[in-house]
């Protein structure tokens, strides 16, 4: 039962600093969040889509892949 007890107090002793400690960095976020820049000038000239065109045609290309091996496999072990 003792164990019990002290470690409950372990917990809320730990409990406690962690609640301290996060509190304050979370104000610094707050605050500066409410002062940022804003970057809209320069990141908005940025076009991305012929990378995304790029990415989804791999993706596209390795899913094909996994079916077409998928279904291989299937068949095959369907001759077996």
């Amino acid at each position: 039962m003792k164990a019990i007890k002290y470690q409950a107090a372990q917990a809320r002793k730990f409990l406690s600093r962690t609640v301290a400690v996060s509190s304050v960095p979370a104000s610094f976020v707050v605050a500066s969040s409410a002062n940022a820049e804003d970057w809209s000038t320069v990141t908005g000239s940025l076009d991305l889509s012929g990378e995304v065109t790029a990415v989804m045609a791999v993706v596209g290309v390795l899913a094909g892949f996994f079916i077409v091996r998928k279904g291989g496999r299937l068949l095959l072990s369907m001759i077996k």
